[in-house]
């Protein structure tokens, strides 16, 4: 009994312990610029550990706000990491650039602060946006202009979106909302979610789930995939033709249609559907994994 006493009176203390190291001090630094906008001049938003919003603003102007900070149960450590934080807005030629990066002077120590940036950008509907991060996520909306997306360990949600969209992403799951123009996605171990597709949609993925919704609005749908789950949910599905195709994995078909099914080779199994209302195709050419079309 004495040791089980004592025993939970060290548990006891190491808790206390490790609820004070918890405690963090935060330092922050918060700055807004704005810069005049006319077309023809695109936005490239490079950063790190940064949770990144684009937002239509109504004039010709993009209104920049960014809250740099760093944490640390120290406040005075954080005080010196939050210098380690970079912020510059340029423009040369049709860029404008934004960034927000971790600079350090030569032979300076690494910060050992949890950093982060919050970057807030209102910008016009049909200014064309380029985001690059690393280790946040980024929220785009009601947005008319080309969009390109490069990030890794960044997740992204797109909502109402009138461009093409150019998206590369590693380790970031992608939510795709309302889509007018086209999509082009490449995603590695990472999960992609669209629904609201009004045009052509090409995906690549490996090692992921993709589920996709589509209707009689959408467009040609390609997929190629490695070690990737897919789901199509069709609203219409009438209004496409179907070709799926696996590689040592499975095809599975809810749905009434009279699909032929063959098998190319002794590891494919093939499905296709002819639509007498549409030139429109979902192809998926897969390998490993699952196509499950509902």
């Amino acid at each position: 009994m004495r040791h089980t006493l004592l025993l939970l009176g060290v548990l006891t203390g190491l808790a206390g312990a490790l609820n004070a190291q918890t405690t963090l001090q935060v330092a922050t630094k918060n700055i807004r610029k704005t810069v005049a906008w006319k077309p023809g001049l695109e936005v490239w938003i490079n950063c790190e550990k940064a949770e990144v919003e684009v937002l239509p603003s109504s004039g010709n102007t993009i209104q920049i706000s960014a809250e740099l900070s760093a944490r640390h149960p120290s406040a005075d450590s954080a005080a010196i990491d939050l210098k380690a934080w970079q912020f510059v807005v340029s423009t040369v030629g049709k860029k404008i650039y934004v960034r927000a990066y971790i600079g350090l002077k030569s032979g300076a120590q690494a910060p050992h602060s949890s950093l982060k940036a919050v970057l807030k950008l209102s910008v016009p509907g049909n200014c064309p946006v380029d985001i690059s991060n690393k280790f946040g996520k980024a929220h785009l909306e009601k947005l008319d202009g080309a969009i390109g997306l490069h990030g890794e360990f960044c997740s992204f949600e797109l909502v109402q979106l009138g461009g093409k969209i150019d998206l590369e992403s590693r380790f970031g799951n992608v939510e795709g909302r309302h889509l007018s123009g086209p999509v082009n996605m490449q995603v590695k171990r990472a999960d992609i979610a669209l629904s609201g597709l009004r045009n052509s949609c090409r995906l690549k993925s490996e090692y992921g789930q993709v589920t996709l919704e589509t209707t009689d609005q959408t467009g040609d749908v390609s997929v190629v995939s490695t070690k990737s789950d897919i789901t199509l949910r069709a609203a219409g599905p009438l209004r496409h033709s179907y070709n799926l195709r696996n590689t040592y994995g499975v095809v599975s078909i809810d749905q009434d249609l009279p699909f032929q099914y063959s098998n190319p080779d002794k590891n494919t199994r093939q499905a296709l559907f002819k639509s007498t209302n549409s030139h429109k195709l979902i192809q998926v050419e897969a390998q490993f994994g699952r196509i499950l079309l509902r």
